[in-house]
């Protein structure tokens, strides 16, 4: 009898793998033309002009290259990239934002069903994929953005900034500020834990952990305010007056008319000072990516919430490239029934004159880059009591923010640097509240940092394709000339009657 062959160890066994011969990715097949007998059919239910057969014109024109090469053409075929972006598109558009919310109604929804080609996708990919393809959106906001410049749609002398507060996944217990927790560790400190019993004393050791660290995490963020849940959240102040964790996202918005936005940033600042700078270069770098060639005629206009000094100082730099315009005629503070500071004069040389003619004494370095001025022989001043309530009237400014109004009030005073200011207001508000109100955004559904800012990108994708959709219907309007005069065709089609 022969004896069997051993086979060779396994470290000596050559590894066979499987060969990728189909250079292109496999996805599922499209079944909308399939007729089920509970679901029915997709392509029949759905009609020729619905909105989500014009999203999904939109969408395949947009180059998912990047993505769909990473696909494999092995194994098991998945959901198509740009199937699952356009149905979280058309999801967005109509105030489906949580991906629980979505699978559900992809099993029953016939426009759903129709852009995921038929099938149903699950609340774990609709997850992951918004996790994964932030980069994906912002390049597909860029190809929006190059869309409506090419249709000349984009108009760059009504670029409008501003920013709305948007709610955080977190509850309000879990918020920390700066000042309560210093305020309760002076307090906590002053206990004697000698006297507490042992379960007290745990106790208040738990407190003096999470005040302590509460203010060492405020400290080392510059901020005055963290969120225990949500490390890109900050407590904010919304325009209904409460006080709740919150995501800040600036916004540049272009066109009275068309309103696409530009350019986006989501932030963790608890308002707008200091944001002028970014959101602009954010806005040059995605004009010249989309193909946008000049761009040293750019005019900007943006509200008071921008006129800190470093906002007005980065405006007179810009000056020489960039028209932008800034509401900062704040009228001078005014004491109730006493002089105000217009009543001051402070001459160039730094010197301070009171209402009164007298040269007050100082100036001396104050607080936060202001100088300060003390009034001299105010005892005897027969204006005292229009003055002041103490013995000396005492008078602090910051001159080099004074100077910067001064000059954004010349600029906007200029021949039409109002009414070029005025048009902000229809340039960027509407997309808030499209945002807000008609797409029904309101609070993240995330507390992943990646993940809310993926969010917020596909937002303004579905923003900004719902834009493109209505310049499209309102870009061509046919006349039908006939002997009995010249009228113009119904619709946005050539008449079939020709």
């Amino acid at each position: 009898m022969t004896p069997l062959a051993l086979s060779s160890s396994p470290a000596e066994r050559p590894i066979r793998r499987r060969t990728r011969r189909d250079p292109h990715p496999r996805f599922k097949l499209d079944t909308t033309d399939q007729l089920d007998v509970i679901a029915g059919c997709p392509s029949l239910q759905v009609p020729a002009a619905h909105l989500a057969r014009a999203v999904a014109r939109i969408v395949a024109r947009l180059d998912l290259t990047s993505v769909e090469t990473g696909y494999s053409s092995l194994g098991r075929r998945g959901h198509a990239p740009r199937r699952v972006l356009a149905v979280w598109v058309y999801a967005s558009l109509i105030g489906i934002h949580h991906a629980t919310k979505l699978a559900r109604a992809l099993e029953t929804d016939g426009a759903l069903r129709l852009l995921s080609g038929g099938h149903r996708i699950s609340r774990s990919t609709l997850n992951e994929f918004r996790l994964r393809h932030g980069a994906l959106f912002a390049a597909c906001i860029e190809q929006t953005v190059a869309m409506a410049e090419a249709a000349g749609l984009l108009s760059l002398d009504d670029l409008a900034a501003d920013s709305m507060r948007l709610r955080a996944h977190a509850s309000t217990k879990a918020v920390r500020t700066l000042v309560r927790s210093k305020k309760r560790l002076a307090e906590l400190s002053a206990v004697d834990e000698s006297t507490l019993a042992e379960a007290d004393r745990e106790r208040h050791q738990a407190k003096l952990s999470k005040h302590t660290g509460a203010v060492a995490e405020c400290e080392a963020r510059g901020r005055t305010s963290v969120v225990t849940t949500n490390p890109s959240a900050v407590l904010m102040n919304f325009p209904d007056g409460a006080g709740l964790p919150g995501h800040r996202i600036s916004a540049m918005a272009a066109g009275v008319k068309t309103r696409f936005l530009v350019a986006v940033l989501v932030t963790a600042d608890p308002n707008d000072y200091g944001l002028l700078e970014p959101i602009v270069a954010e806005t040059e770098k995605m004009l010249s990516r989309a193909g946008v060639e000049d761009l040293a005629g750019l005019q900007i206009a943006a509200d008071a919430g921008y006129c800190s000094q470093a906002d007005l100082a980065f405006a007179e730099r810009v000056r020489d490239r960039i028209d932008l315009l800034i509401d900062g005629a704040r009228k001078p503070e005014k004491r109730s029934g006493l002089f105000g500071r217009d009543r001051f004069v402070i001459a160039d040389d730094d010197s301070a004159t009171c209402p009164a003619g007298r040269l007050m004494k100082g100036p001396t370095p104050h607080t936060a880059g202001r100088m300060a001025w003390t009034g001299i022989g105010c005892g005897d001043c027969p204006l005292r009591p229009q003055c002041t309530e103490g013995k000396t009237r005492s008078l602090t400014a910051n001159l080099e923010l004074d100077r910067l109004r001064a000059a954004m009030q010349a600029r906007m005073g200029a021949p039409g640097g109002l009414d070029r200011y005025h048009r902000r207001i229809a340039t960027v508000e509407p997309v808030f509240s499209n945002i807000e109100s008609v797409m029904a955004y309101r609070r993240a559904s995330s507390r992943r940092e990646g993940t809310v800012v993926a969010e917020v990108l596909l937002k303004v994708l579905a923003h900004n394709i719902s834009r493109l959709l209505v310049a499209k219907q309102l870009s061509r309007v046919y006349w039908l000339i006939t002997p009995e005069g010249v009228s113009a065709a119904p619709g946005n089609q050539f008449p079939a009657a020709l």
